[in-house]
């Protein structure tokens, strides 16, 4: 039985540890990405500094719980943010940390992300003919588009194609006259990705798009045709995207302004003003509600960090009882082997006694002898061996004398003499004799009708008097004295 409770309870904590480890990975992993989703909308509002702060916390907690694919994305967002803010070249070192993470552990979707934010920074170095990456740039971007088609990341492609066109864009940047084979490649990866872009309906680069396309129509000096495209695309906006709005009234202005349309450049200057406006109001609505969302998901995660610690403290309650139950039946098991053995040599004395009185009128003088030696050695033989003894003595006597009556008249005075020079009362014997039958104070209480203080006092009196200093001290003199 406690072998059983003790495999139960090994089971139990086994499942405990388990369950905490899977809740203390899944809470990590949940952490990380609110950590890079905040991330992610501080860049959005161009908060770099706390956008940073957050990503930089994702990396340190992705690397302590060994969580690589957060720690992929972690490095990924820092190298997002260290382009933003011209910090490229700490941008390039983070981006080739990622990549080897990225390519060692088979993330395609991150190892794409990595290999476009490479080719930025390849596109960003061309400042002059002798400092231009872009044939590096393109293997990148090119490797991105790859990836993003073959797992199907539309974003990701769009995103690529508009790469490939910056770097062929660049490529012609110091060209005169441009190279027409590159323009037109320049095109085409910009109407790829503008498809993308609006098939897709994804605004980010719906108006990355719009940048690019302006570069492209401006190196192409077709001012006329870029109007009328920008033109066009604002007409064709939905009312709620007011930044794209605002990105082509902005685009318009320059473009009037260089065909010397001095009217129309004012109004699309009014434009813009509008549509920033509604856009700055727009977003303070959205900061509001996700202030709202965000005390929505603490709360939720404060409830499920409650709940955890409940289940954790109802696991240990479990342990505690199956430990507690374990001691109980090992102390009870103990308990009767002892009123066991107790019973035993009870039943060995009745026996002694049975045989005494078995035939007093034709005793036999050698059982006496080997009564008397049986009541010497009793002391150091078990309830067991008694037995046997008597049983073998039982089997050879046939008759007693009156010295074996006169021996056991003798040994009955001698305990009488023992008990009378401790000086124990008839009540003390009782209690004794009631500690034998393995009673506790409160059930000898109960049974002679007093209280468990007094059945107390009466045991430390007999202590006292017998020269010992507990019950199994007590018992064992008792049982040499034959008191009991």
């Amino acid at each position: 039985m406690k072998r059983a409770f003790a495999i139960v309870a090994a089971a139990v904590l086994l499942l405990a540890l388990q369950s905490c480890r899977n809740r203390t990975d899944g809470e990590a992993s949940g952490r990380i990405t609110a950590l890079l989703e905040e991330s992610a909308r501080s860049t959005g509002n161009q908060r770099f500094e706390p956008a940073m702060a957050s990503a930089l916390e994702a990396l340190t907690l992705a690397r302590e719980t060994g969580d690589r694919r957060g720690e992929t994305q972690a490095l990924s967002g820092i190298v997002g943010i260290d382009i933003m803010t011209s910090r490229d070249e700490d941008a390039w070192q983070k981006a080739l940390e990622a990549e080897a993470l990225a390519r060692e552990n088979g993330f395609r979707e991150e190892l794409a992300g990595i290999l476009i934010s490479k080719a930025k920074l390849c596109s960003y170095a061309e400042v002059s003919p002798e400092t231009g990456r872009n044939d590096e740039g393109l293997a990148y971007a090119a490797e991105a588009l790859a990836v993003a088609e073959e797992i199907d990341a539309q974003e990701v492609q769009a995103e690529a194609c508009y790469v490939i066109a910056s770097l062929y864009i660049n490529k012609n940047r110091w060209n005169d006259p441009i190279d027409p084979e590159l323009y037109r490649t320049a095109g085409e990866y910009l109407d790829r990705g503008q498809a993308l872009a609006e098939t897709y309906d994804i605004p980010r680069l719906r108006r990355n798009g719009i940048l690019f396309r302006s570069r492209w129509f401006q190196q192409g000096d077709r001012n006329e045709e870029a109007i009328q495209y920008f033109t066009q695309v604002l007409q064709g906006l939905k009312g709620s995207d007011h930044l794209t709005a605002a990105s082509l009234c902005d685009r318009l202005v320059r473009l009037y302004t260089r065909t010397g349309e001095a009217e129309k450049a004012l109004d699309a200057h009014d434009r813009y003003v509008y549509e920033t406006g509604q856009y700055i109001a727009l977003r303070s609505d959205e900061v509001l509600q996700e202030m709202e969302s965000r005390f929505e998901l603490q709360e939720k995660e404060y409830r499920l960090r409650l709940r955890g610690y409940q289940l954790a403290v109802l696991i240990a309650a479990i342990l505690l009882l199956a430990a507690t139950l374990v001691l109980i039946l090992g102390r009870l098991r103990r308990q009767r082997r002892r009123n066991a053995e107790l019973q035993k040599i009870n039943d060995s004395k009745e026996e002694i006694i049975a045989l005494l009185s078995k035939d007093l009128k034709n005793p036999a003088n050698e059982h006496a002898s080997l009564l008397e030696k049986l009541s010497t050695e009793a002391d150091s033989l078990s309830g067991e061996q008694i037995r046997e003894r008597c049983k073998e003595i039982a089997r050879d006597a046939r008759s007693m004398n009156d010295d074996v009556a006169n021996y056991v008249s003798d040994i009955l005075l001698e305990r009488s003499r023992r008990i009378a020079d401790l000086g124990l009362s008839q009540r003390e014997l009782q209690i004794i004799r009631l500690s034998a039958e393995g009673l506790s104070a409160a059930q000898i209480a109960e049974t002679v009708s007093l209280s468990v203080h007094t059945v107390n006092t009466h045991r430390q009196r007999i202590y006292a008097k017998m020269g010992v200093r507990s019950v199994s001290e007590m018992l064992h003199k008792a049982s040499r004295l034959g008191i009991i």
